[in-house]
């Protein structure tokens, strides 16, 4: 089950640029699922170990997408190698062969894909997990030098969600045709607000499953809440969705003083933030708070999955605060799959939030007619290899 190149490391499942179809047999399949259902193992580790185990693969076969160029095969830190899976330079070539006009969009594309390989010796869990950081630390040294982007993948990743797609049909071009005209109807400022709110969700989708993606499903919230809640004027569309969060001055003096005389002597430093941001200023997470429970009302599901819902001990909003604040190790694929295990929660809040306000202003559901979605899975594992037909070169599955 080796690769034929005498140059690779011992134990290459595929040939250099090749993804070889899985094939194993059942018994071995059931032996090697066990990993898929550990809790404690993330997904790019269940893939790595499953796969060895699968197909007696001594490594990690990955592809790597990089707007870096490299000309040939690389070895770097970590004996890692790299392999570039097109033809460094096409002229001379013909273009009657399809691994050149693959080549050809890679170059203009500035998105070039490698075969990845990392051999390892020790399959015991935490070896594997430190092989698997290993590859996004040195990965990661190429931003230093330029605006060079590397991302990678496990060539195999079974335990995952894969793409979708939607059929969009004549009913639905019509909702967004009467959802522009309303907000067409709506005063500058508002319409502006809830565009730009949208905005952030609109790219949001466009990145993949990361704490960037996270991040951005937080601020399409954050953007029209604190529009809503701080800069909306009193004839605004949204001035039925404005929490009471502010105090007058009277009121803002008698909280102050209350504060100040409970802590002051106690703890001066925490009595002056708690005496701003109770009093004068609401903090962001309490103004978001209030402003939701004013949208949701008695739905609280959205309610507790931001803020007391917790996770290997975190909420939604605790996973705001370490990204923003530069807590999240992005290196460490424990971490991220945290995050990523809760990206649905968090795009599916902030949707719900955008569907709910639009609901209350135009008095029904703007989306009636829900879509079919589609899916298809990238590869399977067969008995026989000569069971599957399609590509097996990367350059061909990984163009896009």
């Amino acid at each position: 089950m080796c690769s034929n190149d005498k140059k690779a490391a011992r134990a290459k499942y595929s040939n250099w640029c090749e993804r070889r179809p899985l094939a194993a047999s059942r018994e071995r399949i059931d032996a090697a699922s066990k990993y898929l259902h550990e809790k404690d193992l993330t997904n790019i580790e269940k893939n790595v170990l499953f796969i060895h185990d699968l197909v007696d693969c001594q490594g990690i076969e990955f592809v790597v997408f990089s707007s870096a160029k490299l000309t040939e095969r690389v070895t770097l830190p970590g004996n890692i190698t790299l392999v570039p899976c097109f033809y460094p330079d096409i002229q001379g070539k013909s273009w009657n062969d399809p691994l050149v006009r693959l080549s050809d969009s890679m170059m203009r594309r500035a998105r070039f894909v490698y075969d990845g390989w990392m051999p390892i010796d020790d399959w015991n869990r935490e070896n594997v997990r430190t092989s698997i950081k290993k590859i996004n630390q040195i990965l990661t040294l190429f931003s230093i030098q330029e605006r060079v982007s590397t991302t990678w993948e496990p060539k195999y990743m079974l335990h995952q969600v894969y793409p979708s797609s939607h059929n969009i049909e004549d009913q639905h071009i019509q909702e967004i045709v009467t959802l522009h005209e309303t907000l067409q109807n709506w005063k500058f400022d508002d319409s502006w607000a809830f565009y730009r709110s949208l905005g952030w969700l609109s790219q949001s989708l466009t990145l993949p499953p990361s704490p960037s993606r996270f991040l951005l499903c937080i601020v399409t919230i954050e953007s029209l809440a604190n529009y809503i809640e701080n800069k909306a004027e009193n004839d605004s569309i949204f001035s039925i969705m404005k929490a009471t969060t502010k105090m007058d001055k009277t009121e803002s003096d008698r909280c102050i003083e209350e504060v100040l005389g409970h802590l002051y002597d106690k703890d001066k430093i925490n009595a002056i933030k708690s005496s701003f941001f109770d009093c004068v200023h609401l903090s962001t997470k309490k103004m978001l708070e209030s402003h939701l429970n004013n949208v949701f009302k008695e739905n609280k599901k959205y309610i507790n999955l931001l803020f007391k819902d917790r996770i290997e001990g975190k909420t939604l909003y605790d996973l705001r605060h370490m990204i923003a604040h530069g807590g999240l190790d992005t290196l460490s694929d424990l971490q991220r799959q945290h995050i990523k295990d809760r990206i649905w929660n968090i795009e599916d809040t902030a949707r719900k939030y955008l569907v709910t306000i639009l609901t209350q202003i135009i008095g029904k559901d703007p989306f009636p007619e829900k879509m079919i979605k589609a899916m298809i899975m990238p590869f399977s594992i067969s008995a026989k290899e000569k069971q599957y037909v399609g590509p097996t070169h990367m350059a061909e599955l990984y163009i896009y």
